[in-house]
């Protein structure tokens, strides 16, 4: 489907929605497979919506997972329609293809720290690893679909590497002026 035929703000919302199902889904295992039970990720990390103590027990405060959930979906979407656009932008100019690495770099480091920093004010409860892995797996899952997405983008990278489109620019003659 090339890019012209689809709305990005459409597709910006399918990308934000998956990205943020995989890294939900990423921290109900990790919960699950820790004996926390399966909405502890989203209590620790949505506490700070509701203040006070966060028990390491007991049941989940609703509106702490409901607190996490708006604010994983905003920053998601955010994200997703950002990738989104800079692929439909890459896409008709491939001079623009490094924005979308850059933007994927930016994306992952950016909800990485995002959700770091309510690690740490929820007690720094979850391990790093588990931070790292749902991070990468929702950014790699945005670039799998967006790569899906737009073959005009894939091909231009069959035409040309990355970095190509920069031409080196020629000497003045006579040699470099000392």
């Amino acid at each position: 489907m090339a890019a012209q035929e689809h709305s990005a703000i459409r597709e910006g919302f399918v990308v934000w929605l998956i990205g943020a199902g995989v890294v939900a889904l990423w921290y109900i295992l990790c919960d699950l497979l820790a004996g926390r039970g399966p909405v502890f990720t989203f209590n620790a990390l949505g506490h700070i919506f509701i203040g006070g103590e966060l028990p390491d027990r007991g049941p989940a405060d609703p509106g702490a997972i409901l607190g996490f959930l708006v604010l994983l979906l905003v920053v998601s979407v955010l994200a997703g329609w950002a990738l989104t656009l800079l692929s439909h932008l890459a896409a008709r100019n491939p001079s623009l293809r490094m924005g979308v690495w850059l933007g994927l770099v930016i994306t992952f480091c950016f909800l990485l720290g995002h959700t770091h920093m309510l690690n740490l004010w929820a007690g720094g409860r979850l391990p790093l690893w588990e931070v790292l892995i749902g991070t990468a797996l929702s950014v790699v899952t945005m670039g799998w679909i967006l790569w899906r997405r737009h073959p005009g983008l894939r091909r231009s990278f069959d035409e040309a590497p990355l970095g190509d489109e920069v031409r080196t620019p020629g000497h003045a003659p006579g040699g470099p002026r000392v």
